[in-house]
């Protein structure tokens, strides 16, 4: 089967399924939600603090808008990449559930093809709607085309979440307990902003803290912001090889 034929009906597929779960329809409105937010919240926010004396003041000596960075990276670049990772992950659990890949292994769609649209399709979706979201919450902003390289950075994380779910949760159920722990692995992003060089690299073995950084070191005017990007893109792109090769052991089972 070719590929366009293949994402038609996968796609199609995709979208009903979509279309008649509650949870994975709220996932994308409350993209919306965190990009609306955090563009009207964080600067009336800000001014709040400051205009009573709590950021800055005697406990916090900074303003809340120089952790903007911080916040557009973890809600942004990582949990808009992982929303989409998570929609796409709970797609993979019905089919599995119904037992769609074993179904699968007798027809004539190769498990690399559907491997391929499975990862291709989260970052695509992703790398657009982090793209989006940064440009409204319109903060803390860099250059488009630097914004652009970025977001597919981020992109790539959508299906480390997705495949993580597959390879790892037996079902739906146990998706949602998998879901908190990968929402508390992005605080790693936010713990790594006040951490100084050189120990702020020790954070770089979890890889889409890179793409952050590399976010931060653009908007620094680093040079060396695109080493980082690639960096990220690297180490992404190996864990993702990974889960593949455990996720073709799961539809063989």
């Amino acid at each position: 089967m070719q590929m366009t034929q293949l994402i038609g009906k996968l796609g199609l597929s995709d979208i009903k399924l979509i279309g008649r779960d509650r949870f994975l329809i709220f996932m994308f409105i409350f993209v919306v939600y965190i990009a609306v937010v955090l563009r009207f919240g964080m600067p009336w926010l800000n001014t709040y603090l400051i205009d009573n004396g709590i950021m800055p003041g005697d406990t916090i000596p900074i303003p809340l808008s120089d952790i903007y960075p911080m916040l557009v990276a973890y809600m942004a670049l990582y949990t808009g990449a992982l929303l989409v990772g998570t929609v796409v992950g709970f797609i993979l659990l019905d089919e599995k559930d119904d037992n769609t890949l074993r179904a699968m292994l007798v027809t004539p769609v190769p498990l690399r093809q559907y491997a391929l649209y499975r990862v291709g399709l989260p970052v695509v979706l992703a790398a657009v709607i982090v793209f989006a979201e940064v440009l409204v919450i319109n903060q803390a902003l860099i250059p488009l085309w630097q914004l652009a390289l970025i977001s597919v950075g981020a992109g790539i994380t959508a299906p480390i979440a997705s495949l993580f779910f597959a390879v790892f949760a037996e079902n739906k159920v146990a998706g949602f307990a998998y879901s908190k722990f990968i929402g508390i692995s992005g605080w790693v992003i936010m713990v790594g902003w006040f951490i100084p060089e050189p120990w702020q690299w020790l954070l770089g073995l979890i890889p889409p803290f890179w793409i952050s950084k590399a976010y931060w070191m653009a908007l620094e005017g680093n040079r060396l912001w695109l080493v980082a990007l690639i960096i990220g893109i690297i180490l992404q792109i190996l864990l993702i090889n990974w889960l593949l090769k455990r996720f073709n052991k799961v539809a063989y089972r």
